[in-house]
């Protein structure tokens, strides 16, 4: 045998060795991307569950916050039909306020310059005061935020710039 052939033979044996190293190589970098996918799956899961589970509390907590309100509206029904307006003011404020505690809070919106984002224009109304144009001259349904975000735009109405007649 000559000393190319040796060489030959050395590169073919080292060559296969090499790409024996690479096939495993191969398999634990594919090992450790199934095992790194089943890792994120299970954490998806269990964010999905803990997501449903955070949801259901704050819920549990609206509602027995709410069945306090509606205990008292029992109570104001079940007294001989005497309903004082005294007592519906009282459950109202207690009603507005447990709203509010759980992050509701309602959009002064009368005087405002009209805003898409925050009110709903339902009639327009001519007026003759040119600073009233594109503002909201009466708030027929109150707007709530909750938490800084819109979830009920002020149903309104805005004054627009009188039409002449010719």
């Amino acid at each position: 045998m000559s000393m190319c052939e040796e060489e030959i033979e050395v590169t073919e044996e080292e060559r296969v060795d090499e790409e024996e190293q690479l096939k495993q190589e191969i398999e634990e970098l594919e090992s450790d991307l199934k095992r790194v996918m089943a890792d994120f799956d299970n954490y998806r899961k269990r964010m999905v569950k803990e997501k449903k589970r955070i949801i259901q509390q704050a819920s549990e907590s609206l509602m027995k916050d709410l069945l306090e309100i509606l205990d008292d509206l029992d109570r104001a029904l079940d007294s001989d039909g005497d309903l004082s307006e005294d007592g519906v003011k009282m459950i109202h404020k207690k009603f507005k306020r447990k709203l509010e505690d759980h992050g509701l809070e309602g959009m002064d919106a009368l005087g405002d310059e009209f805003d898409p984002m925050y009110h709903e224009c339902v009639v327009s109304e001519e007026v003759d005061d040119e600073d009233k144009v594109d503002q909201v001259t009466e708030v027929l349904n109150k707007g709530y935020k909750m938490n800084s975000r819109v979830i009920r735009p002020a149903k309104v109405k805005v004054g627009k710039k009188k039409e002449e007649v010719n």
